[in-house]
């Protein structure tokens, strides 16, 4: 059996079974159904969908795949994606999933309808039709003739689905529990369903033979077509979910297909075996099947073929190796593996290494005890991974941490120094990145720019002490001190790497990549008393390594004791000192001068107090008073000692406590407390001596600030009603915007904990959603808020680290974390995810969990933190300024957020009046219906006769509850339109109802009459559409009732009018925008365009073309060329601006803001194939590289347009810099390089607008106007290379020459 291990990343766990069973399927009662049903909702996981319906319940369909070298699962649309799929085998599979009741995400175990997949993510709009309509075999289809729900074997017998398409999806019904019932949503039995006319004797026969009319799916592994349950029973099953997943081999991963003659492929498929042994055990297989699997490669593949075609080998042969072969692996796989230096080490290694003993290794093989365990074992890890070697360098002076080579390349290393340390590290395991916390080998440490290339050949042969070097005598791989003997290093090298290796854990066997225990190693002949002897005394032969501190040549070892131990990595630093103010005098006297330590880390030994003022014991501060104090002569040699002793004999004391507090997770030993200066030694003291309780401690108001801190904004006070209520219940009832609402649940979830204020608790996310005080589509949102509390997993090294740090490393969005890092320091400090609880901002500092620069972020309420809102103002404000709008509450101290009457009147207007614009602002080109060709705005849709009252509200009330977003709605009316057309064009006109009219028609007749008739839709429809206006229709309707006209007039009268309105969107007139096409009649409204020219498009006496070269015109849809390149004076080169950054004639800073500008005024220029591209395109053409993708997509927004994180809408540059969603400066810029360029680009309509008609659309306003205007600081973000001076875009423009072949617009390089 398979062992995988299970991730977030979608790896399985755990044995997977060798193929998906059956599950047998009974009927439930309606009752149960009906209960289980009011318990279901969208995108629960499978476990809580488990009672719901027969189709939900019944088995699998196959709900992914499963990669087998790499063990990760993955959806069937990421497969198609990924490209391991082909597109029709991964629609076929979809299609299977949608007909048996669910879209199915088997990383997340969710069970979807189509449109919550699309809305998820989970499938994408190519292939949403196509799942929409197989959807229907479970949902029911629509008769077109009785409007009755019918099943898919129904629609089958009456030619509503091709018929190979409807045996595909029904024989995938059949293979997963049974024939659904789309009345009652339920599996049936197929006896019960040939009672109920849903399947039939003929079906069931077609079915039951697999022939090519049910063999519609294909084997990705084998390159066959089978039919469903075939290809299902080649699965294997999820041992945490149970789900059906696709196994794919490393051959398809690759590509690789076997092009093998027909005629011993056949041969192969009518070989069947049977094995014992792996996913194949108990089942008889074809030899193809076998062969074609994950237990072979490509070349064994076709050897056996090739051995049978040439009669090397018979059948029998070849079945004999493919047993054995797969009884190896799987007996392979049982081995218990543990990660060494460079490969996988086997328990039976760790066993003969005397690295584990014999019942450790019993409890292993029987699973008594599990591989993390025995990693746990200190006398394990230290052979598997050794202790950290010296990592990297930590300036005491500014606190800054830095890698060996980098204090090289600043001057603070001399590169001997650093080449021996980086040496070690190379020659211990990995080389390490401090700032990352990574670890990387000599290779990987190049590529990634963590040392430089000219150091590449050193450390890999340094690195020969981990991976062995080769014998030249033998070829065998031999350990460092076995080069050693053999000269095949220099000794002094060798033995420096020998002692490193010994000071960080052992000896390292490289042929078993891990370190070994001394005897082991004497035994194996890795080592010697010889060397041991020379180790043992730290003579110069030994005292390799140099202190950059002391001027010592010392031992790795003393070395390593003379190091700082960061407390978050664990990770050992070189502390560099400044010690310039101590003079040589000062240091002869400390070094004459010797301590016995009897304490710590160096008990037993004896001390210069040279050393141990440079140990970690003694801080900066205090070795300068130390120093300072006895060349003043008011300390004494003795008493230094004593202060030195006192010192150790403290810290010692410290690590020994084992009194805790409650943290925000987890307990806090006293000992942090005081490491984190939350109390002082006195309180430490007391606590230790019994003079001072816990209890008391946890008053201390200064205590309690770090531990607890402030209440963050709890819930909403209602003013009117005085109703407190939570945040979540407040969104509920309209009161908060859902993203208002998530902000402030984000930030009680980001401050420790989710609040309930009615009932005065706190909860985590996990508590809060299993409570129901928020609901579980924020589960996600809300976790990862959480992390800012409980720490975010460093990809690089697996640690936990801080908020701050995972913004530092872009592990989440900076705006984002800034907005919760500010609600952190507004209810009462950063808290320290490691030791759980809240820090002072100099602790802060020290631990690399804040820096200046937040600081200053931070402490300037500017547009980076101004990231809440306040319902009553509208206004954006900071946390701690929202906090200072709120009340406290009298019962329970909790902060509530007022809502004041004019708010809540406000909100609810807001949300309304938002929804409208936005739907308004969403338009649709139909395709058919009443509207096809024409741009209809999503509000005027829903108000069609397409969508009932209740459907309608229930869709807005979705919308503004974000249950869907406005893709899933646009998708929703698509599909509801494109059905009823499809549904209604049956319809001939000789199934048309004439009615006889009576002599005397009242008008309930009239109506009755008009409703009957039918045009696709009745007449009635028309009537009341807009194809009518109120006076026409009530004409028609007067004189159908006096008998003045026949119905047959009235319908040609429509279809008249249809025709009509046809012919006018067949002739619609557009223009080329930046993104989009622009009708005429909105350049008209804009401005552009006057009525006559209007006029003259229409009737043809000017074409778009003539119109679109008036330089009037022009101006709005193409503008002005930027700068688009530079043209270098000397040698009259010209070169688009990244290529002139790359050959350093323009600063990386210059080159990113005239790209900028290009993005913000219409697109990325090559000025040498005088061609435009869009940021997108420009990135694939290599126009600009791949690191400056977001910044130009993000200025390119100027041009799209930004989202409106309140109301989802579009909007330009200009609003978004108003809502304060781009910074102020870049938005300047961006603004004064559009209208340099020919005016504001209204990206809703792409193009350029004229002035007054940017007022007029909020896209400009006075204010702006002026700043613009004066070519201030502000308005002066460009920089000219020539004379070094800041200019306006407009300005530098004007020093551009123009390209007498292109006219582009260059900007001139003087030498």
């Amino acid at each position: 059996m398979e062992d995988v291990n299970c991730e977030q990343n979608g790896k399985v766990s755990g044995p997977v079974s060798e193929a998906c069973s059956f599950v047998s399927t009974t009927d439930q009662s309606q009752q149960s159904l009906e209960m289980a049903a009011k318990n279901s909702g969208p995108g629960m996981n499978l476990s809580q969908k488990q009672g719901f319906t027969m189709f939900q319940k019944g088995e699998c369909s196959i709900a992914g795949l499963l990669v087998h070298s790499t063990n990760e699962k993955m959806t069937i649309y990421q497969a198609k994606v990924k490209g391991l799929l082909n597109p029709g085998t991964a629609l076929l599979l979809l299609e299977a999933q949608a007909a048996t009741g669910f879209i199915i995400d088997p990383v997340t175990e969710q069970k979807l309808s189509v449109d919550e997949a699309l809305q998820e993510g989970i499938i994408g709009t190519d292939v949403y039709d196509n799942l929409v309509s197989a959807e229907k075999a479970a949902v029911g289809f629509k008769d077109p003739y009785t409007g009755d729900l019918i099943s898919l074997f129904e629609a089958l017998k009456k030619d509503l689905v091709v018929q190979s398409h409807g045996l595909r999806l029904l024989e995938a019904q059949i293979a997963t529990g049974g024939i659904i019932d789309p009345l009652s949503g339920r599996r049936i039995s197929v006896s019960a369903a040939y009672q109920r006319g849903i399947f039939d004797e003929e079906m069931n026969k077609i079915l039951s033979d697999p022939s090519d009319d049910t063999r519609g799916f294909f084997d990705p592994n084998t390159q066959e077509n089978l039919s469903f349950l075939e290809l299902k029973q080649r699965c294997v099953s999820d041992p945490k979910t149970g789900l059906c997943l696709l196994i794919v081999t490393d051959k398809v991963v690759k590509g690789i297909q076997l092009h093998i003659d027909e005629k011993f492929k056949e041969f192969f498929k009518k070989t069947l075996v049977s094995l014992k042994y792996g996913r194949f055990r108990g089942r008889e297989v074809t030899l193809w099947e076998i062969i074609n699997s994950e237990y072979f490669t490509e070349d064994q593949t076709r050897e056996f073929v090739e051995k049978v075609r040439t009669g090397v080998c018979t059948i029998e042969t070849i079945i004999t190796n493919v047993t054995t072969t797969i009884e190896q692996t799987e007996r392979k796989k049982k081995e218990i593996m543990f990660h060494g230096l460079r490969r996988k080490v086997s328990a039976q290694q760790l066993l003969q290494s005397n690295i584990i003993n014999e019942n450790l290794f019993q409890n292993l093989d029987k699973g008594l005890i599990t591989t993390e365990e025995v990693l746990q074992l200190q006398s394990v890890n230290r052979y598997l991974t050794g202790t950290c070697s010296i990592a990297g360098v930590f300036v005491e002076s500014t606190n800054e941490k830095m890698s060996i080579h980098q204090a090289m390349k600043k001057g603070l290393l001399m590169p001997g120094t650093a080449l021996i340390l980086l040496e070690a590290q190379a020659a211990t395991g990995f080389l390490i990145d401090p700032v990352k916390n990574a670890k990387f080998t000599v290779d990987e440490a190049i590529k990634e720019k963590l040392v430089s290339a000219d150091l590449h050949q050193k450390l890999l042969s340094a690195e020969r002490a981990v991976t062995g070097y080769k014998d030249p005598y033998t070829g065998n791989v031999i350990s460092l001190f076995q080069a050693l003997k053999k000269d095949l290093i220099v000794k002094d090298h060798g033995i420096r790497l020998l002692e490193a290796q010994i000071a960080t854990g052992g000896i390292i066997d490289p042929v078993n990549s891990h370190r070994l225990p001394v005897d082991v190693a004497y035994q194996r002949g890795l080592f010697d008393e010889k060397m041991n002897k020379i180790l043992s005394d730290p003579s110069d032969d030994t005292k390799g390594f140099f202190d950059p501190n002391t001027k010592d040549n010392l031992t790795y070892l003393q070395l390593m004791e003379r190091c700082v131990m960061e407390p978050e990595t664990g990770l050992c630093l070189l502390c560099l000192r400044v010690l310039g103010y101590i003079d040589n005098q000062t240091i002869f006297a400390f070094q004459k001068h010797t301590i016995s330590i009897t304490k710590g880390k160096f008990k037993g030994r004896t001390m210069s107090i040279w050393e141990c003022l440079n140990s970690d014991y003694i801080t900066d501060r205090k070795r300068r008073e130390i120093v300072q104090e006895f060349t003043s002569k008011k300390l004494t040699i003795e008493q230094i000692i004593r202060i030195i002793i006192t010192i150790i004999e403290e810290r010692e004391h410290r690590t020994q406590t084992n009194v805790t507090v409650d943290g925000f997770r987890k307990k806090i030993s006293l000992t942090e407390l005081l490491n984190s200066e939350i109390i002082d030694c006195q309180t430490f003291e007391e606590v230790q001596t019994g003079n001072l309780t816990v209890t008391d401690l946890l008053k201390k108001s200064s205590v309690q600030k770090y531990l607890e801190g402030d209440s963050s904004i709890a819930g909403i006070l209602v003013e009117s009603t005085n109703e407190k209520m939570s945040i979540h219940q407040a969104m509920k009832k309209g009161l908060l915007m859902r993203g208002t609402a998530l902000i402030l649940l984000e930030a009680q979830a980001a401050t420790g904990f989710l609040i309930d204020p009615v009932k005065n608790a706190k909860f985590t996310v996990d508590e809060a959603v299993k409570e129901k005080l928020v609901s579980a589509d924020l589960h996600q949102k809300l976790l990862s808020a959480e992390r800012a509390v409980t720490g975010y997993k460093d990809p690089y090294t697996g640690n936990v680290i801080s908020l701050f740090q995972a913004v530092k490393k872009d592990l989440i969005v900076k705006d984002h974390g800034i907005r919760l890092l500010e609600a952190q320091i507004a209810t009462g400090g950063i808290i320290d995810p490691v030791h759980s609880h809240r820090l002072p901002v100099d602790v802060a500092y020290q631990r690399g969990m804040f820096d200046a620069e937040m600081n200053k972020i931070l402490s300037d309420a500017g547009d980076d933190t101004k990231g809440f809102f306040d319902p009553n103002t509208k206004q954006n404000l900071t946390y701690l300024q929202l906090m200072e709008r709120c009340v406290k509450d009298p019962e329970t101290g909790l902060c509530l957020l007022k809502i004041t009457d004019k708010g809540v009147k406000a909100q609810q207007s807001y949300n309304m009046v938002e929804i409208e614009r936005a739907f308004r602002e969403e338009v649709i080109t139909m395709t058919c219906g009443l509207f096809k060709g024409k741009t209809v705005s999503v509000w005027e849709l829903l108000h069609l006769e397409y969508f009932s009252e209740e459907k309608r509200n229930d869709l807005i009330a979705k919308y503004k509850r974000n249950e869907i977003n406005m893709k899933t709605i646009i998708k929703i009316i698509t599909t509801t339109i494109e059905q009823t057309q499809t549904e209604t064009v049956t319809l001939s006109t000789s199934n048309m109802v004439t009615c006889a009219v009576p002599q005397l028609l009242t008008a309930e007749e009239v109506e009755t009459a008009l409703k009957k008739e039918i045009v696709c839709f009745p007449v009635w429809r028309f009537l009341h559409s807009k194809l009518f206006t109120e006076e026409k229709r009530n004409e028609l309707r007067e004189k159908y009732r006096n008998k003045e006209i026949e119905m047959e007039t009235i319908v040609r009268l429509i279809r008249t009018i249809i025709e009509e309105t046809q012919t006018q969107t067949e002739t619609l007139i557009t223009f080329s925008g930046y993104r989009s096409e622009i009708t005429v009649e909105e350049l008209v409204e804009s401005k552009i365009i006057d009525e006559q020219t209007l006029q003259d498009l229409q009737t043809g006496k000017k074409t778009v073309q003539d119109v679109s070269e008036l330089e009037s015109v022009k101006m709005y849809l193409q503008g002005s060329a930027s700068i688009a390149g530079i043209l270098v004076e000397s040698t009259n080169e010209k070169m688009s601006i990244h290529q002139a950054m790359k050959k350093g004639l323009l600063m990386p800073g210059t080159a990113l803001i005239l790209l900028e500008a290009q993005a913000a005024t219409g697109f990325l220029i090559d000025p040498v194939k005088n061609a435009k591209f869009t940021v997108d395109e420009a990135v694939k053409e290599k126009l600009v590289s791949a690191d400056l993708h977001q910044k130009l997509l993000s200025a390119e927004r100027a041009v799209t347009g930004y989202k409106d994180p309140y109301t989802g809408n579009v909007i330009s540059l200009f609003q978004a810099l108003k809502k304060d969603l781009i910074v102020k400066d870049h938005g300047i810029r961006l603004l004064e390089a559009q209208i340099a360029t020919g005016g504001i680009i209204d990206p809703v309509h792409s193009h350029r607008l004229p002035v007054d008609v940017a007022y007029q659309r909020g896209m400009f306003d006075a204010e702006m106007n002026k700043i613009l205007s004066d070519a201030g600081d502000d308005t002066k973000g460009f920089f000219d290379p020539n004379t070094k001076q800041n200019l306006t875009y407009l300005q530098l423009m004007e020093r551009c020459v123009k390209d007498p072949e292109t006219g582009l617009c260059l900007l001139l390089l003087k030498k």
